[in-house]
Formats: C-alpha cells, structure tokens, sequence
C-alpha cells in the first residue's frame, strides 16, 4: 500500500519485592539558605503480587516516606504528593512528620489496593518557605505491580467498510475499538489493530496502537472507546484489508480478535 499516512503521537500477609529508590531532587541555590530536601526515600517502591503466593484478594500495603531535610523554617515539613501517572489524578496530599530535631521527617501511608490491580505513582515531596516562597523538591517513583486472572474484552469495533479513493486532497478515517476490562480500565496495556492487505500481506507499521486519551484521533479521554485514525489519497491502491482487533493487559492476558474488513474503492 502506498502512502498510508498515520496520526500518531507515543506516550504506568502479601509477597512484596523491595528495590531500591530512583529518587531526584531539585538543583540546591548553594548561595542562598533555602529550605532543601537532602534526601527523599520511598520504601517498597516496587509492590509486587503473584498469583501463586498472594491469589485474588483486597489487600493494604504500606509504604513508608522519608526526608532528610535542611534550613526548614519552623514549622514547615515536607509536603508529600502522590499522582497517579496514567491519570493524572492527585491520590493523595499529606504532610510528613518530624522524627529527629536533624530535619528528618517520616510518613507512612496505607494503601487500599488489590492483587490484580497494577498501579504506577509519581511521588513528589515539596517543602517552601511560605515568607520568601523559595521552595525544593524531590520526585520518586511508587509501583503496584498486580497479576491477571481476566483478560479484556473487545465489546465492539468500527471501522468503514469502504472508502472511495480521494481524486484530491486527502480521507481521514477512523479505526475504532470499545474495550472492557472487569479487573479495571487501568490494567489494560494496550489496544492493537493488525492491518493485513489481500494483495501485498502486512502493513509496515502493523500492529499499530489505539488511543483513549482525546488525542490521535480519539474524541473523548478515558471513556473506553480507543482510536486510530488513518489518512488516505490518491495514492494509495484500490484494494482489500483484513483489520484484527485485539487488546493485552499489563499482566500479558489477551483478548479474544474481532475482525472486520476495509476497502479502498474508485
């Protein structure tokens, strides 16, 4: 197929596995006696279930947060943020608490979760002067890492079944997918189309990803319906594809394939 152009833009008693922290703090103005956080801990930062050891079941896992800080005036503590990446919802906002007269300050926060939800958090910890406004940061990472025991289902698809090649100018045509997941929309890894010509085989490029994220061709964020969108011209060959729908989860279960078909007509 020739010239088959793509809206595209690339974009998150229990067995628990501890890594070790991957934290950053901001830069420190070493010429001016702002508050810093020297130090930003996250322990576990790595939460992982297995089937095997842990089965399905609603669980609490609690993480604890600490800070190693100076030049904090009194009465401010670090401020801990956590965001939920895939989101962009804020979970939680909480103040840590002061465990030495050294600035070092702790905080530790139970987790309502389950053994087969997979979660991914930005952990943030700001302190500020509230007189000056000077402030600091440090940023980590807090994973949640569940198992599958359902996989998705595509609950519906829709693409058109004909296109008439365009004599000029250029088609944009949709490629639609309506998803479910009973283990949560946030366990889906991905949504994927195989595009397979009668006449030359695969599609460079194929598969290629769906969105829900009102981007790339999809109209509404996070309402389950994911979108590809496709540009056609003059260029391309009158012919027949086989489009596969199909979606993973981030516990590498698969949805069953539903298959539709697409021609380019004169």
């Amino acid at each position: 197929m020739k010239h088959l152009f793509i809206y595209t833009t690339l974009l998150l008693g229990s067995s628990i596995v501890f890594l070790s922290c991957d934290s950053t703090t901001s830069p420190k103005d070493i010429f001016v006696e702002s508050p810093v956080i020297q130090s930003f801990n996250v322990s576990p930062q790595n939460v992982q279930f297995t089937s095997a050891d842990d089965g399905v079941k609603d669980t609490t896992v609690i993480v604890t947060f600490s800070a190693e800080t100076e030049n904090l005036p009194e009465g401010v503590v670090p401020r801990i943020i956590i965001t939920d990446r895939n989101s962009g919802q804020v979970e939680l906002q909480q103040d840590m608490e002061i465990t030495s007269t050294n600035g070092e300050f702790t905080l530790e926060v139970p987790f309502e979760t389950k053994t087969t939800f997979f979660q991914d958090f930005k952990v943030n910890a700001i302190v500020q002067n509230p007189e000056t406004s000077d402030f600091n940061y440090a940023t980590a990472s807090l994973k949640i890492t569940g198992f599958s025991v359902e996989p998705p289902e595509i609950l519906s698809v829709n693409n058109p079944e004909e296109l008439q090649r365009p004599t000029q100018g250029e088609a944009a045509v949709g490629f639609l997918a309506k998803v479910s997941d009973v283990e949560g929309m946030d366990s889906i890894r991905g949504v994927f189309l195989r595009l397979i010509s009668r006449e030359s085989g695969e599609v460079s490029g194929s598969p290629f990803q769906l969105y829900d994220n009102a981007s790339n061709g999809d109209q509404v964020a996070s309402d389950s319906v994911f979108t590809r969108v496709f540009v056609f011209n003059s260029e391309n060959e009158l012919q027949t594809y086989d489009v596969f729908y199909y979606a993973i989860d981030r516990g590498g279960l698969t949805s069953d394939t539903v298959s539709t078909t697409f021609s380019i007509v004169e």
